[in-house]
């Protein structure tokens, strides 16, 4: 049986030379790589093609976000009958192929299994981003271990989750064909949550390992990535009450929303204002009050 890995990328002209490196160091034992290009100028397609000539390149006419992306190479993957585990990783993750192979044997060694995930380590190699994830009554989420040194020895060997790192993560082809895909009208932040929060309640359960370690090496850039238009407020706080307004109450939602729009929101306000960027104050309210009407229209960044 056969691992295929997808990789999403949007004219990340910035992580390139970073990616190729990352890429070689797992290349071989991935059976398919599949990259999901999401409307990216001509130019950066073909340099895809330069670099990544054995990857299958599906090119998007349209920017479908994480999970439009996401679930095109999903539905390639599944279309190939031996493929029977899909590893979703981001352009900046590094991991070696002994901890992509441990993760495939384990989450191949119990049918109760359905997606396993490594420690996930900071950009310095030295510090725990998350060792499994914990979702809150509202599905917000606590990322197990973050901020602290890594010390394997003192991990459990296993750490059975709630939900696990959407951008580095290995999930059953079955779990796919019996819980579906991606939520398309999240676009991007909390689709992860959804997702894991349906495999659970499939049955399956979903676990980090200690033997398999991955860095999120994240490349900073002054223009061009989300968080800089202010989508990412809109994103992360809309999303949030549209996840809690589907599986929770309406009532806890409200909650929620009264949390993030006393508490939360006028610090960034504060913030943002002192910055002028008026562009992520309205997004960040716009994302609250979209969220709070169950509002699921989606604005892309060019």
């Amino acid at each position: 049986m056969s691992l295929a890995s997808i990789t999403m990328t949007r004219n990340d002209w910035h992580v390139l030379a970073q990616w190729q490196e990352f890429y070689r160091n797992y290349a071989g034992v991935a059976n398919y790589h599949i990259i999901v290009d999401n409307a990216s100028t001509p130019e950066y397609k073909e340099k895809l093609r330069t670099l990544f000539p054995d990857a299958v390149l599906l090119e998007r006419e349209t920017n479908g976000g994480t999970t439009g992306a996401y679930n095109t190479g999903i539905k390639w993957a599944l279309e190939q009958n031996d493929v029977d585990a899909i590893m979703l990783i981001a352009n900046d993750i590094k991991i070696d192929a002994d901890s992509v192979g441990a993760l495939y044997r384990r989450l191949q060694s119990d049918s109760s299994v359905g997606a396993v995930a490594p420690v996930l380590l900071q950009g310095d190699r030295k510090t725990v981003c998350a060792y499994g994830e914990k979702l809150n009554k509202d599905f917000g989420l606590n990322r197990l271990q973050d901020g602290c040194p890594f010390r394997p020895e003192q991990l459990p060997a296993e750490q059975e989750s709630d939900c696990l790192p959407g951008g580095m993560c290995m999930v059953k082809a079955e779990v796919y064909r019996k819980v579906g895909l991606q939520d398309e009208s999240l676009f991007m932040y909390m689709d992860e949550n959804e997702f894991f929060l349906r495999t659970r309640r499939a049955g399956y359960c979903l676990l980090a390992l200690r033997d398999a370690v991955a860095a999120h090496c994240h490349i900073a850039v002054d223009k061009g990535r989300h968080n800089d238009s202010g989508l990412a407020f809109f994103y992360i706080y809309r999303n949030w009450l549209l996840v809690c307004r589907q599986y929770a109450s309406r009532w806890m939602m409200f909650r929620l929303f009264c949390r993030l729009f006393f508490l939360s929101a006028p610090k960034y306000t504060v913030v943002f204002l002192r910055d002028r960027s008026f562009s992520k104050i309205y997004y960040l309210y716009l994302g609250l009050f979209s969220g709070l009407l169950g509002c699921r229209k989606n604005f892309v960044s060019n």
